[in-house]
């Protein structure tokens, strides 16, 4: 055959590959290399027209399957590469962990050494049976630090600042000792109740607080019998005087109500022994300091005298200021500090004020005006 055959037969292959191409339906193939296409060389005549096809075909079916493995594989580096970027940095290793698990162990230990130190009863601190039953109804089963360290001292007859943070039982730590030495009194010396002239004063910055304190006292003369009563500012006067009237042990109230009785000869100072001045570091940092004076004036000259036990004071607080704390050392010398590490400590930046109200002003529409 010539070359015009040779050339007629090349068409035919040609022309029939692109038939082909065209009815076959059409596959989406991936933005692949495309393989070069299939050369014929002068000279050399193709074996037969099947040959070609199939060779095309079988290099079109190998493509199709080696690519969808790149595909995969090059998605499983990026997820890789991904989940390796978004991983910490740094991992902890054992020797991390087990010193963490090795430091928490240390603070545990640290803690349960400083609660041995501390006693796991009430029964522990000296208190007696009847006191211990207000204990019991109360639920308490465990004193907390300051109950720990304050009740023993009050009991030994100590005046004493209790200083822990708010919510750490402060009440029950004076409340508690003092019913006791006022029972413990009565078996002693024979002292009863008597109109006008109670035993304890429990003197506090607000109505808010006395009416806590006095609460509390109710709760534990349910067991142990004294009768405590209450007169704050706020309240009416009336009432205020016919319970003072009546034979007291102890009385609780603001400092400024409870010289307003005095004066009014509602009260008097003759058998005043215990003298409390809760939220203390309150009172002499907001203006209570001239009525807490002029309260404790008469006391301490009925002191002086020979024949006089002089009168033990409590002073309970949450915060200790410079300011504060330089005030009771000149009024109150020889007074044993017990404090917790608890102990609020006032940052010297901040501004505190002390509004006093009457009871029927409004508190929100006051601090509104602030």
């Amino acid at each position: 055959m010539g070359g015009t055959g040779r050339t007629l037969l090349s068409l035919s292959i040609s022309t029939n590959l692109l038939i082909s191409s065209r009815l076959s339906p059409p596959k989406c193939l991936p933005l692949l290399k495309i393989p070069k296409p299939f050369r014929n060389f002068s000279g050399f005549r193709p074996l037969s027209s099947a040959t070609t096809a199939t060779t095309s075909t079988e290099s079109t079916e190998a493509i199709q399957v080696i690519e969808p493995l790149k595909h995969s594989q090059l998605l499983e580096r990026l997820r890789t590469r991904h989940l390796k970027e978004s991983a910490p940095k740094t991992k902890p290793t054992r020797n991390t962990l087990s010193q963490s698990v090795g430091s928490a162990e240390d603070e545990m230990k640290k803690s349960e050494k400083k609660n041995k130190k501390l006693v796991e009863s009430f029964e522990e601190l000296g208190l007696n049976e009847e006191v211990m039953g207000a204990v019991r109804e109360m639920g308490i089963q465990v004193p907390t630090e300051i109950q720990c360290i304050g009740i023993p001292a009050v009991l030994e007859g100590k005046s004493v600042i209790l200083g822990s943070h708010t919510g750490s039982g402060k009440t029950l730590a004076y409340l508690l000792p003092l019913v006791q030495l006022l029972r413990r009194d009565e078996e002693l010396f024979g002292k009863l109740m008597k109109p006008r002239r109670p035993r304890a004063v429990v003197l506090c910055p607000t109505r808010e607080l006395s009416e806590q304190v006095f609460r509390v006292s109710k709760s534990i003369s349910h067991h142990a019998r004294f009768r405590s009563t209450m007169v704050s500012g706020g309240g009416r006067l009336r009432p205020q005087e016919d319970s003072l009237s009546n034979p007291i042990d102890m009385v609780v109230g603001t400092p400024g109500r409870v010289l307003q009785h005095i004066q009014a000869g509602n009260m008097v100072y003759g058998d005043i022994k215990y003298l409390v001045l809760d939220e203390a570091d309150t009172m002499f940092d907001h203006g209570f300091g001239p009525d807490i004076r002029k309260f404790i004036g008469p006391l301490k000259h009925r002191a002086s005298s020979h024949d006089d036990q002089g009168f033990q004071t409590i002073l309970v607080t949450a915060t200790m200021t410079k300011a504060v704390q330089k005030l009771i050392d000149e009024e109150f010398q020889g007074i044993v500090h017990l404090r917790t590490s608890t102990l609020h400590k006032k940052i010297a930046s901040a501004r505190h004020d002390f509004i006093k109200l009457s009871g029927s002003e409004n508190k929100l529409e006051a601090l509104l005006q602030v």
